[in-house]
């Protein structure tokens, strides 16, 4: 399915909650506590650029916003974003997504915003951004209930665990899987069912990701490579990549993509359109909303809510922090030699400072354990799509050439 028939898909999802009286809370960024918005009874909706929104200038943006800002704000000014009870924007991750939650609340000040402010660092020795981390989280509860009149549920948040806990299962099976074998499932499959979840995390997007793991598991276990899926899965949520084992007659090239704000199921889309590539030569993708949410720890039920949230979500991959980029590059380094991947697409949202600075930092760590790299600017619209087209397909034949 393409990106626009995802997009119509979870559209439609959406207008069904809204009319069974769901109310739903969009969210940003990726790294954002779905739990804790279902404790008080709403629905955490994830909120995605659209291909077909301008995303030109407007008055009330720096001239520097990148074109991610200005799609969400088009969507807004053109009431292209649907149903949303309220907003939350995230805090010290990004600074045009902090503007414009400010302008947000300037220019549309009927709607319910939010912010989530993360800490700058994870790795301190006294805990001290873990408890700044649970005690943000705890305000933003209590903007919930006060905006909304509904309390924190211990009920809610119960299934709220359950709930999640088998999407990440499911998902994380399947992304796994894709790594050992990436024709197992398809790739835009893979993120279409893990984005359907973020957009409407209903019992039904999971139940649908559980059967299609299932099915992927029964059929990883008939061609002998389930221990290979079960090795990775251990890797990529334990950080240790030393006992990762991969099959020796893995299908070449193998890519990564990697990236800020990138839509995944544009990506599948791109390489599935380029003559004789299949979107099998993507192994994962690194940083997208799919990859962090889906490897980031499940909670212990028996712990203090908040602290617990603030633990998966600072232990997540790509953690929530402005500080961290050797831990990034690290992993980066361990995925790349350790998956056996020939070939890195580093995709760089138009006008985006933070894709920009990390950029070199991604080429130098793929460059010393050799693997090749190339950048690729790109917008939600994808304005400059020949050119893109052809740029990866280039890349994928220096590879095969290599």
């Amino acid at each position: 399915m393409s990106n626009e028939g995802v997009i119509e898909q979870t559209v439609a999802a959406l207008d069904q909650l809204v009319a069974a009286g769901e109310e739903l809370i969009g969210y940003i960024y990726p790294h954002t506590p779905l739990e804790l918005i279902m404790a008080h009874g709403l629905t955490p909706s994830l909120v995605r650029t659209l291909p077909q929104v301008p995303s030109g200038f407007e008055a009330s943006l720096q001239t520097f916003a990148c074109s991610y800002i200005r799609n969400l704000y088009s969507q807004r000014a053109s009431k292209q974003i649907p149903h949303l009870a309220g907003l939350l924007f995230p805090g010290n991750t990004c600074d045009s997504l902090q503007n414009l939650g400010d302008i947000w609340r300037v220019r549309f000040p009927e709607d319910i915003v939010f912010r989530l402010t993360y800490p700058v660092t994870r790795h301190i020795a006294d805990d001290s951004a873990l408890q700044y981390l649970a005690e943000e989280l705890r305000l933003f509860s209590k903007s919930l209930a006060s905006a909304f009149e509904r309390p924190f549920r211990e009920d809610a948040y119960e299934r709220a665990l359950s709930l999640v806990s088998e999407y990440r299962k499911g998902a994380k099976f399947l992304y796994c899987a894709r790594i050992v074998n990436p024709s197992i499932i398809p790739y835009s499959d893979t993120v279409r069912l893990v984005r359907t979840f973020l957009t409407t995390p209903t019992s039904a997007a999971a139940s649908v990701i559980t059967d299609e793991a299932t099915r992927i598991r029964a059929k990883a276990t008939d061609l002998g490579i389930l221990k290979n899926v079960e090795s990775v899965s251990e890797a990529l949520s334990g950080g240790d990549f030393e006992k990762v084992k991969l099959p020796s007659d893995l299908k070449k090239p193998r890519i990564i993509i990697a990236g800020g704000m990138i839509e995944p199921q544009a990506m599948a889309t791109l390489v599935k359109d380029i003559p004789d590539v299949s979107e099998s030569v993507i192994a994962m993708d690194l940083l997208s909303f799919g990859f962090k949410s889906v490897f980031t720890p499940t909670l212990d039920r028996s712990e203090d809510p908040f602290m617990e949230m603030a633990k998966s979500l600072l232990a997540a991959p790509g953690e929530p922090t402005q500080e961290g980029l050797d831990h990034r590059m690290t992993f980066l380094k361990d995925v790349l030699k350790h998956l056996s991947i020939d070939g890195l697409l580093i995709c760089e949202q138009s006008f985006c400072d933070p894709d920009q600075f990390e950029a070199p930092s991604i080429e130098r760590a793929a460059s010393e354990v050799g693997v090749k790299t190339t950048r690729i600017p790109i917008d939600p619209e994808l304005s400059d799509r020949a050119r893109i087209e052809v740029r990866i397909q280039s890349f994928l034949e220096t590879l095969s050439a290599k």
